[in-house]
């Protein structure tokens, strides 16, 4: 594991104080509204056309090795997040978030989206819809994060008792997985705010101790954001990079050259979107159980197992977090895959027999 140096521990401990005071607010009950529970899960289901504004942090507890080659890969480190976002709807909206390390900036239009990164001030312009790509700070955001993680089937729905969040009276949902077995969630529970559906809150716990993943929204506003908010306006001296697949995850999905399983270690392979131009990463599982299949070129594959585990004799290397665990595997038809999810590492280690011994076949 990596050691975080005593200095961002220190930024860490004041950002968190920041935040301190509006997270006791949103502790505080509340009288909530008469829905029942599969009323209120319909209508957070039903919210990704809500037009809304406002501030909020995602706070997680996941601390992972550094591992520069996948320094994208969401979810596997411990950080405090925060950002503004301007929602339009689905495919208008602007967010723009601060970490540690500086600004990234997303948007999106009818044609794709922008993201600028001001550290080394460079844009890049994404065309078209992606399919399967690594999640950003937009999809963390308490409303789309809580209406993704409610789409999912293959849960139990019950109330909790309504909190003040963001100023507002949210009604609570805990959604629980119907086979907990297979799966590293224990439950999500939700606040929302009970007129619109939107999720104003998540908490997401892999035991009955402090969540691993939070996201709140601090303020809101439920009017319609300008159009000039959802924009993008090119720095001066800025330079611009147009492209189809922005991340690893993209690119496998594009180029990966092989018919992946129906199956993988006993759960079956999600469908895809009828307009789905990729088909290299396969995602696999029902509700809280999902494991993403991921081919890597060879050689990558090899560096990302030396830097996680440099005294490596099985060509796999495991990165571990309570809620999110991947593998990185090598196999001897000079193949590479990433495997990771939100299952029990012995789901992985099965999904990797599987993949060595019956290597998906060549289609390119």
């Amino acid at each position: 594991m990596a050691r975080v140096s005593w200095r961002w521990a220190a930024v860490a401990v004041l950002i968190g104080s920041l935040t301190a005071v509006p997270t006791l607010v949103a502790a505080l009950p509340a009288d909530g509204s008469e829905l029942t529970a599969t009323q209120l899960l319909a209508k957070v289901r039903a919210s990704d056309d809500v037009a809304w504004s406002g501030y909020g942090t995602r706070r997680g507890t996941l601390v992972g090795p550094d591992v520069r080659e996948l320094s994208d890969l969401p979810g596997l480190v411990g950080e405090t997040t925060r950002a503004r976002a301007w929602w339009r709807g689905p495919r208008d909206w602007r967010v723009d978030a601060l970490s540690l390390v500086g600004e990234t900036d997303t948007t999106r239009d009818a044609d794709g989206g922008w993201t600028w990164q001001s550290a080394d001030r460079r844009a890049l312009r994404l065309v078209g819809d992606l399919d399967v790509r690594l999640p950003i700070a937009a999809d963390l955001l308490a409303p789309v994060l809580g209406r993704r993680l409610a789409g999912t089937a293959d849960v139990d729905a019950t109330r909790l008792p309504a909190r003040r969040v963001a100023g507002r009276t949210a009604d609570g949902l805990r959604l629980s997985p119907r086979d907990p077995r297979r799966t590293t969630v224990r439950s999500v529970d939700l606040w929302a705010e009970p007129d619109t559906g939107l999720v104003l809150r998540v908490e997401v716990r892999t035991s009955a101790s402090a969540p691993s993943l939070i996201s709140t929204l601090l303020d809101l506003d439920l009017s319609t954001p300008a159009a000039e908010r959802t924009s993008f306006d090119r720095p001066e001296r800025a330079s611009v990079v147009v492209g189809e697949a922005p991340d690893i995850a993209a690119l496998a999905d594009r180029f990966a050259p092989y018919a992946l399983p129906d199956t993988l270690a006993g759960l079956p392979r999600r469908a895809r979107s009828p307009l789905s131009t990729g088909g290299g990463v396969g995602t696999y599982g029902d509700g809280f159980t999902a494991l993403a299949l991921v081919p890597l070129p060879h050689d990558f594959g090899h560096k990302v197992v030396d830097r996680i585990d440099p005294k490596d004799d099985d060509g796999v290397a495991t990165i571990a977090t309570p809620l999110v665990n991947a593998q990185v595997v090598l196999s001897q038809d000079e193949r590479a895959y990433l495997l990771v999810g939100t299952v029990p590492a012995g789901e992985l280690t099965a999904a990797a027999a599987q993949l060595r011994a019956a290597p998906p076949a060549r289609i390119r």
